[in-house]
């Protein structure tokens, strides 16, 4: 949604605090049934592979890349570790793109991730982690409808 104040004029590749820009955005309980090594910096993890408990099991709902900062990324590091399995926790499909590379992990961890939207096939749109629930448990997270 777009909003602005009406004697405001439009300038062309400026922002201004006269013009708001605000994204419709919602919010997802996930478990972490796995990682994938980045690039650069952030050669350990670059994205956790996330999914939702549903009526097939685990299924898998989209990796999240963004919204981690370098103490994070070590926190959950040292979090996977102990977690790491050698097949997929994912009871649906895991596109081979995102398997090909994967560490899996058995899905004890409860994070929570901002999207758009879902996809046809479920998977969250622009998700971006927004952190560790710790105050929940693995059998309480939900699909949010």
């Amino acid at each position: 949604m777009l909003a602005k104040r009406l004697e405001s004029r439009y300038h062309p590749g400026k922002r201004s605090r006269d013009w708001l820009k605000v994204k419709n955005v919602r919010h997802q309980e996930v478990l972490v049934g796995g990682w994938r090594p980045g690039k650069g910096r952030r050669e350990m993890i670059g994205s956790l592979l996330a999914g939702v408990p549903g009526d097939r099991g685990l299924e898998y709902t989209g990796n999240v890349g963004t919204g981690f900062t370098e103490a994070m990324l070590d926190d959950l590091a040292a979090r996977l570790r102990p977690l790491e399995r050698e097949s997929s926790p994912f009871d649906t499909e895991v596109p081979p793109i995102h398997a090909r590379d994967a560490h899996w992990v058995r899905p004890e961890l409860v994070g929570e991730v901002a999207y758009s939207e879902r996809t046809a096939d479920g998977m969250l749109r622009h998700p971006s982690r927004r952190g560790p629930r710790t105050d929940k448990r693995p059998e309480e997270v939900r699909r949010e409808d």
